[in-house]
């Protein structure tokens, strides 16, 4: 006689880390105040070098202003089940609370994705902060060090209030960089002191997979690639404060507030 047990709780699927979002300035754009804001930056003044001459009115400087407008928009998504399958269904915990599971996961996912390809999208804004490996090479410790220099080189701001730039690399990239052994490679220095070398031996943490240089870096299989000739390159990716910004309409989101959320909606009666 054939019998079948079906387990009720669905096995965790495997959802990438998202965390592109974190690496924004977030902005609120309060309420019935339009869809678009409008942000704004001086021009930095240069240094004045020439002596004033006693009893002379100097001309005045000139001062101007960039300004940058985002417009917002909405994104939406919604599943339609019927009270017959969330009754009948044998999911545990419900069939509700599972599909309103992986619809948050498509909401985190849609998030990171969006600040992921806008700052794809400003990697030609300034080409002095924009490095581009050799064929055939992979990212090392002093790749990781000349990018956050080059980041200071044009006075760009820490992310993090800890002093830090804001990093995310794929996992593939962060293997590269530990299985570096040249001289002065992150694994040479780690290696040499008590208190650093157990990095290389424990599980390395998906928020802080990689710490060098000033720079704490993320891991996700959400850092995109692309493939030139039969071979697959990781973008990946340092951000200093104010590089990028995020727009939340209504609340604030420096005061934790946030103004996306699951809505759970019943229409008519339960009858049948």
């Amino acid at each position: 006689m054939q019998a079948i047990y079906y387990e009720r709780e669905a096995i965790p699927n495997l959802k990438a880390q998202t965390p592109f979002l974190a690496m924004t300035k977030q902005k609120p754009l309060p309420l019935r105040s339009g869809n678009q804001i409008q942000f704004f930056t001086y021009a930095l003044l240069a240094a004045n070098t020439n002596q004033a001459a006693e009893g002379t009115v100097g001309s005045p400087i000139t001062e101007s202003s960039t300004k940058i407008v985002a417009t917002i928009g909405q994104y939406a998504d919604f599943i339609n089940t019927s009270d017959l399958a969330m009754d009948v269904a044998i999911d545990d915990p419900s069939l509700l609370q599972n599909l309103s599971v992986e619809l948050n996961y498509r909401l985190a996912l849609t998030l990171n994705t969006l600040v992921q390809l806008t700052a794809d999208a400003a990697t030609g804004v300034d080409a002095s902060v924009n490095i581009q490996l050799a064929n055939g090479s992979y990212l090392t410790a002093n790749n990781i060090r000349t990018a956050i220099q080059q980041l200071y080189g044009v006075n760009a701001r820490p992310l993090e209030k800890d002093g830090r730039m804001g990093g995310i690399m794929h996992p593939f990239v962060a293997h590269d960089v530990y299985n570096d052994t040249s001289n002065n490679g992150l694994t040479d220095i780690l290696k040499r002191n008590e208190s650093t070398v157990q990095q290389l031996i424990k599980p390395l943490s998906n928020d802080d997979v990689v710490e060098f240089a000033g720079c704490r870096f993320k891991q996700t299989t959400t850092a995109p690639s692309v493939t030139i000739s039969a071979n697959t390159y990781y973008n990946t990716y340092i951000f200093a404060d104010d590089a990028i910004f995020s727009v939340f309409l209504g609340p604030n989101p420096e005061a934790g507030s946030k103004n996306y959320k699951s809505l759970v909606a019943s229409a008519g009666d339960r009858s049948r």
